[in-house]
């Protein structure tokens, strides 16, 4: 991947997209989206899992902080180095790769007795989604003619927060009525990442390949220039997103227990549902509304929902936090998907894979982070307070967002108005 200042720098003749297949791939199409769903599912499907393992196992809030931050630390490093790599060496062995390592992420924590296990685990469940994310998000795009990117770009958004949410969804469940709870969540969703790693064999590749594949790994974010001033206007809206996410992945489950009485594992998985499932649903409605718009809209919808969360830890009330998750996942599904579709509508064809993991790399790093350091509070300052100063965190990027979306809305007013004085 090329570093941001020298892909500035760059020449004509490293930015110029190179001639693609614009032709419609109806079964690869197919492929890459049920595998993109599989890996997001797939890195929902522990959540439900982490108070049982806490109380199996006696893990420490610190332990499970650790264990959800080792799944960030495994995706952040495959995202800086190999998250590219499809843009060189295609998406079809790198799509192989991540459903494969996505399906032996499964086999170890089926296996899994102790804190060791959960976390190799889920640094392999990093690594699938860092190779997978960017590599069958641009699949989408390679796929399907060039006048329906717009739309392709909404599924983009749409579908792994669904899919994460739905694979969190139907753990919760299995966690609760099945017989071997440990197990059987990651044996539903083991079988079908080996099948759609089979499928994925018969992708076809649809641009050349590109040199410089070692120069690739480098660690380093792509970011083409032409997308450079839409990308950081959206780090706000991404952020401030994902960070809300971090708080429902990270430590929603010990919430929705501990603060709000919510014993069962399904009603607690059903919240993150709420959640991602509001914000797909919000990307699709969307879709024709203006991605600074969007992006506005859910900044505003992120500060009112975690005023909610923090409102209904307080009153310890349930049908506030499902409340809460609603709005919430409005915000979280403008903030994201607005940012997302800004940056693919001028994106070149032959940087999608390195710039939507760019896209991921930020995004999880709000993602993961915030949950981190709440791991390491909630010792020292009790769960409560770290729910409000979680809040707290989201509502200050969600402000920082607004102040990027206006500035970025100011400077365009300034050129349009210097362009027309020099007439």
């Amino acid at each position: 991947m090329a570093q941001p200042i020298r892909a500035s720098e760059a020449g004509p003749s490293d930015l110029t997209p190179t001639p693609a297949i614009y032709t419609a791939d109806r079964r690869g199409f197919f492929i890459a989206a049920v595998g993109l769903a599989l890996l997001a599912a797939h890195s929902g499907a522990p959540s439900p899992l982490f108070p049982l393992y806490a109380e199996q196992w006696g893990l420490t809030p610190l332990a499970i902080s650790t264990v959800f931050a080792a799944y960030i630390l495994g995706l952040i490093t495959t995202l800086l180095t190999a998250g590219g790599l499809s843009d060189h060496i295609g998406r079809r062995p790198v799509a192989m790769a991540a459903l494969f390592v996505a399906a032996a992420s499964m086999a170890v924590l089926a296996l899994a007795d102790g804190f060791g296990d959960l976390v190799a685990a889920r640094v392999l469940q990093g690594v699938a989604s860092g190779l997978g994310f960017g590599t069958l998000g641009a699949a989408l795009l390679d796929y399907s003619p060039a006048w329906k990117h717009a739309r392709v770009a909404m599924i983009n958004g749409a579908l792994p927060p669904a899919s994460l949410g739905l694979g969190a969804l139907l753990s919760g469940v299995l966690v609760e009525f099945s017989s071997h709870p440990f197990q059987v969540p990651y044996i539903v969703v083991f079988i079908p990442l080996l099948l759609a790693c089979a499928a994925a064999a018969f992708l076809k590749e649809k641009h050349p390949r590109r040199a410089g594949m070692l120069r690739s790994l480098v660690p380093a974010l792509m970011i083409p220039r032409e997308v450079r001033d839409r990308f950081f206007t959206a780090v706000g809206a991404l952020c401030a997103s994902w960070a809300l996410v971090g708080l429902y992945l990270g430590i929603g489950p010990n919430v929705s227990k501990t603060l709000l009485n919510i014993a069962s594992p399904s009603l607690g998985a059903l919240a993150i549902f709420a959640l991602t499932g509001t914000g797909a649903l919000t990307g699709l409605l969307s879709f024709r509304i203006k991605s600074e718009k969007v992006m506005a809209t859910g900044a505003v919808a992120l500060i009112l929902g975690v005023a909610a969360i923090a409102a209904a830890v307080a009153m310890e009330s349930t049908w506030i936090f499902f409340a809460a998750s609603i709005i919430g996942g409005i915000g979280f599904g403008a903030g994201f998907q607005g940012g997302l579709r800004s940056v693919l509508e001028l994106l070149p064809a032959r940087q999608r894979g390195g710039t939507l993991s760019s896209v991921y790399l930020v995004s999880y790093l709000a993602f993961g982070i915030p949950t981190l350091v709440a791991g390491l509070l909630i010792p020292n300052f009790g769960l409560q307070n770290v729910v409000y100063g979680y809040a707290a965190l989201v509502v200050t990027l969600s402000l920082v967002a607004l102040a990027l979306l206006i500035g970025s809305r100011a400077k365009r007013i300034r050129l349009v108005a210097a362009a027309a004085s020099s007439r």
